[in-house]
């Protein structure tokens, strides 16, 4: 072989085994990004609000009780994510995530739409309906005014390290159905903009005040985040606007709402 042709053959399988060694090396990197997470349990709300019960207990794979939460405080939460969600015009699911930090996210599960809302989120709020109105109209508003399929490429990420987190449990031999991991969870949260979040602020509004809950109530609930972070960002606090200027444009769009609905006779 010519030595031209040679060098050339040489720097090929040079190349190669560099994309070899760097795709391992990334195949490899998100293994061990994920790893470091652990699974985290989920509920669907619907399963548990039909029972005789006065408590309902949340038990995870090995049985032990995540958390025990009255059988009417989640038919309030399901009754008004049915309310919020016709007005919304959505079709999702909505869960109960068992991670301690209180968050809520709107997003994919297992290929499905879905709202979800961590047992840190359901032992800040308590029983009170109208907190959980105001959460489940932001989430809402997320997937009525396509933040989420604006956020396809995040999404896919998502699918694609799920998949591989997935297959990991099952090789270990943990059943991959009814889990997800907190890495899902920071994606989802950190796809929103600012101006989307301030835009699904708005929707919950709305749709709040459609439904006769009363909108003061994310007020509350927003103070009781900040108190909770403690000087730390929670999750749910992370990719939204700035605490007081959020305070503030939930004041003005409550005032803007009631004078339209005064004026209009609403």
């Amino acid at each position: 072989m010519p030595p031209l042709l040679r060098r050339a053959a040489v720097s090929e399988n040079l190349d190669d085994a560099f994309m070899k060694t760097f795709l391992i090396a990334i195949c490899l990197a998100v293994l061990a990004g994920c790893a470091t997470h652990k699974p985290v349990s989920y509920w669907r709300v619907k399963d548990m609000v039909l029972g005789q019960a006065t408590q309902v207990a949340l038990q995870k794979q090995n049985s032990q009780v995540a958390a025990t939460i009255p059988t009417r405080t989640l038919q309030e939460i399901m009754l008004a994510h049915l309310r919020i969600s016709r007005s919304a015009h959505i079709e999702a699911e909505l869960l109960i995530v068992d991670e301690k930090e209180p968050n809520a996210f709107a997003g994919f599960v297992n290929d499905r739409a879905a709202i979800g809302i961590t047992l840190g989120m359901i032992q800040l709020v308590g029983t009170d309906v109208n907190q959980y109105a105001g959460l489940l109209g932001h989430e809402a508003g997320h997937w009525a005014k396509g933040h989420i399929d604006a956020s396809q490429m995040r999404s896919n990420t998502l699918q694609v390290i799920g998949t591989i987190v997935s297959a990991g449990l099952s090789v270990a031999g943990v059943p991959a159905s009814g889990l997800i991991t907190g890495v899902g969870l920071d994606l989802i949260d950190a796809s929103f903009s600012r101006d989307q979040e301030r835009e699904a602020d708005a929707a919950s509004i709305d749709y709040v005040l459609a439904n006769n809950y009363n909108p003061q109530a994310m007020i509350t609930l927003f103070a009781k985040l900040m108190e909770a972070s403690n000087g730390f960002q929670l999750p749910f606090l992370s990719s939204h606007p700035s605490d007081a200027e959020r305070i503030e444009n939930f004041k003005a769009l409550i005032e803007a709402k009631k004078a339209t609905n005064r004026a209009t006779g609403e």
